[in-house]
């Protein structure tokens, strides 16, 4: 068997986490997955992987990151180990996974952002700051690719409509709901660009609320 491109990757520093907490959890994965075949979302894995928070922040954008990054970076491992050993398929994709039953014609895994996972710098050097920063670049970007969010006017009630939100919801249950509707409404996922953009600005006139 050739040797593991993905998991020989080496990184200068170590893991958030003892590599034997790390394997267990990459075994309590594996089991999870491999009990259950089609799509699944980052959210319901998170959900049912016990990936707590990883330092004193507990909330928000940061932590959620950091549990993102550990959960991605198992998948990657998995979904290479798997094609060698011909068990199973694994798609990685925007917020959600797709197992399917190992066959012949299966297509090499072949994904630019294995690397990324792969080492742990990119998890530490990705600071709350760095974060903040990122995340303002995106949107900046969004901006110029899909037009200014600002021009767009919309009504609370509108807005929460839009999120299939009930006035009052907790921040929680603001951002889990505009998770499930951009995984929907993403144009890079066949949705509509206009329909994201009115659904961003949703997102951001509920939040002021908070």
């Amino acid at each position: 068997m050739p040797a593991l491109f993905y998991m020989s990757l080496k990184s200068t520093l170590l893991p958030p986490l003892p590599t034997q907490a790390l394997a267990q959890l990459e075994h309590q994965l594996e089991t999870l997955l491999l009990r259950r075949f089609g799509e699944l979302t980052e959210q319901q894995l998170l959900s049912m992987l016990p990936i707590k928070s990883l330092s004193q922040i507990t909330e928000g954008q940061h932590a959620l990151f950091q549990r993102h990054f550990v959960l991605y970076h198992l998948l990657y491992r998995l979904a290479e180990r798997w094609q060698l050993a011909e068990i199973a398929h694994l798609e990685i994709g925007l917020a959600r996974i797709n197992i399917s039953p190992w066959h012949a014609g299966l297509p090499k895994l072949v994904d630019s952002k294995a690397a990324y996972y792969a080492d742990w710098q990119n998890y530490w050097r990705m600071t709350p700051l760095a974060l903040s920063e990122r995340l303002q670049q995106f949107w900046q970007s969004y901006q110029q690719r899909y037009g200014d969010m600002t021009l767009i006017n919309l009504t609370d009630d509108e807005a929460l409509q839009l999120l299939q939100l009930d006035w009052p919801c907790s921040l929680q249950e603001l951002k889990k709901a505009f998770r499930k509707q951009s995984l929907k409404h993403h144009p890079d996922r066949g949705g509509d660009k206009h329909s994201f953009v009115r659904l961003s600005l949703a997102y951001k006139k509920i939040l002021r609320r908070f």
